[in-house]
């Protein structure tokens, strides 16, 4: 028979094979992510989870990550980073709500809480109290100003009880509630698409006399920080000395997912005994 034949023979039966590992590789993937996200408990919820993604699905890089942020974030809860100046902290990591399929019952409880203290029903009081520990901030006399909202009204219902906690039970505070006047609506950043790249809209003013005055922010989700930036220079420019920032939530970084893979593969390697690595 002609080599060539051979070749082109050789070629398909490779090509098949290919096609039939890779047909298998996604079906396993497929069965184990299912089963990662019916399992019952943490343990079987981990273990499958990583067999899908071994076997390379996508979804399941994404829990992977969500349930191993230390692995992949610089920054982690109540530990203070520096960003735009200021020394920043957040009390947890926030999960946009596209990717609540894939996290645990403890994560969907955070963000529910986060969207609870976004709508007014959650006062937020124990956010506040953790992160002003982490940045070592209690018994020192700031003025606590909060980040605008897209109205008025949301300003108020996010931001009353805190401002009712810092008046009646942290006297070395102040807070700067009314010291700024939300004058017009403007679209949530959080919620348009693309906001994480967009720059706020200045619907805000500040009326209230802050000269001289060292200043925390508050605010709900830090995603890029701009945000806090822009209110940080709008301080700055009426005569406030920011020094540090606090959130509710920091929205969790996903790396590449082939540093996913990576990561997921090292761990599987070096967790198995070895007589099983041969």
């Amino acid at each position: 028979m002609d080599v060539t034949v051979w070749l082109v023979i050789a070629v398909v039966v490779i090509g098949v094979l290919l096609y039939a590992v890779d047909f298998w590789r996604e079906k396993t993937g497929e069965a184990a992510f299912a089963a990662a996200r019916s399992a019952e408990t943490a343990e079987k919820r981990e273990h499958y989870c990583r067999l899908a993604v071994l076997a390379g699905h996508k979804e399941a890089c994404r829990m992977y990550c969500f349930a191993h942020p230390d692995f992949f974030e610089d920054r982690l809860p109540l530990r203070p980073f520096k960003l735009h100046g200021m020394r920043v902290t957040f009390y947890g990591h926030y999960y946009p709500s596209r990717y609540s399929a894939l996290l645990n019952e403890e994560q969907r409880a955070f963000c529910h809480a986060i969207y609870e203290f976004k709508e007014g029903d959650r006062h937020g009081i124990e956010f506040f109290k953790a992160c002003m520990a982490a940045l070592q901030a209690n018994g020192k006399p700031y003025h606590i100003m909060f980040m605008p909202c897209s109205t008025d009204i949301k300003y108020f219902a996010r931001f009353k009880r805190l401002n009712w906690y810092i008046g009646t039970h942290r006297p070395e505070l102040t807070s700067g509630l009314y010291d700024v006047d939300v004058f017009e609506p403007r679209d949530s950043l959080h919620e348009a698409k693309g906001g994480e790249n967009r720059i706020l809209k200045r619907n805000y003013r500040i009326t209230g006399n802050i000269k001289g005055k060292e200043i925390i922010i508050i605010d709900d989700v830090l995603t890029t920080g701009q945000s806090a930036a822009d209110y940080k220079e709008e301080i700055e420019r009426c005569g406030g000395k920011v020094v540090a920032a606090i959130f509710y939530g920091k929205t969790v970084t996903i790396p590449h997912l082939f540093l996913i893979k990576v990561h997921a593969w090292g761990s599987y390697l070096t967790r198995r005994k070895p007589e099983e690595r041969g």
